[in-house]
């Protein structure tokens, strides 16, 4: 009997601006964020199978396989949606880091939703889509959305925003994590207060415009703890970046560059320089 299967691509994502305003009374936080897919992406299968259930696997040993990976509860909320059974193959290979602050396993639930939508041909509109996202994981819905967006709320009201042309990005991975947790309950308001929220436009006309909004309230946090972060941001700008900030809670820190030919040398520069202390150093574009 044959079962289809689709392969498909679950790209990262960068915050080029992440102001967090207030914690609500659920133990969510009101942010305003500007955010940005890029190429940097994990490799899923979805495949069907005779056997009802869901099953995950991975080529990284440190992530989860059961309830608690974000695509198997993507999976599993589908399928309650749905009022359906069905037999479920999952396997994601890793790309993205782990607890890096680019949103991998968002992005697999946003990906396992859309792919099994269209595999199962359930007719889920791409609203309907983002609102189960939503019960997830706040970055879902943006995952699904598919835009450069301003992000509100606990980042599921969505605006899109054009950027032109095409950013190119180095990003730089230490070797330890950052719980997205740990970083928002440790904010100091009364600092994120004196952060001037400036207007955000629909459209940004160059990498110099981009630059010139780079901030994230995180970094008071995580900076803090690793300040080997703020080394890395000064060693992108360094190479030429155009400006640099850390990805979300961190660790990771990205450059942005405007085009190929520097972000490539700046890539192989920095890849040979933390090569002996086992971090990851990435080249993407914006998407």
């Amino acid at each position: 009997m044959y079962f289809p299967s689709i392969e498909l691509l679950s790209p990262a994502k960068v915050n080029l601006r992440l102001e967090v305003l207030k914690k609500r009374a659920d133990g969510y936080h009101e942010i305003r964020t500007l955010v940005q897919r890029i190429s940097l992406s994990d490799k899923l299968r979805i495949s069907l199978k005779e056997d009802e259930g869901i099953s995950v696997t991975t080529d990284s040993p440190r992530l989860p396989i059961g309830e608690e990976n974000l695509a198997y509860r993507a999976a599993s909320s589908l399928l309650e949606e749905a009022q359906t059974r069905a037999g479920i193959g999952l396997h994601i290979q890793k790309e993205i880091p782990i607890s890096s602050g680019l949103g991998g396993g968002s992005s697999n639930a946003a990906t396992i939703l859309m792919g099994l939508n269209r595999i199962l041909k359930l007719n889920f509109s791409k609203d309907q889509l983002m609102e189960i996202g939503t019960r997830i994981g706040a970055d879902v819905p943006f995952f699904i959305f598919e835009r450069t967006a301003i992000a509100t709320g606990i980042g599921e009201k969505l605006q899109p925003v054009k950027i032109r042309p095409s950013i190119w990005l180095v990003l730089v991975n230490p070797s330890w994590e950052v719980s997205t947790r740990w970083a928002y309950e440790g904010l100091n308001f009364e600092l994120t207060k004196r952060a001037i929220h400036i207007t955000l436009p629909a459209f940004f006309r160059d990498i110099g415009h981009v630059a010139s909004i780079l901030h994230n309230d995180l970094e008071t946090v995580t900076i803090a703890a690793y300040p080997e972060i703020d080394g890395i941001k000064r060693e992108l700008v360094s190479h030429g970046a155009a400006g640099s900030l850390m990805a979300g809670s961190g660790p990771t820190v990205f450059g942005l560059f405007p085009h190929k030919k520097g972000a490539q040398g700046a890539y192989r520069q920095l890849k040979a320089q933390y090569a002996e202390r086992g971090w990851g150093v990435y080249l993407a574009k914006t998407i």
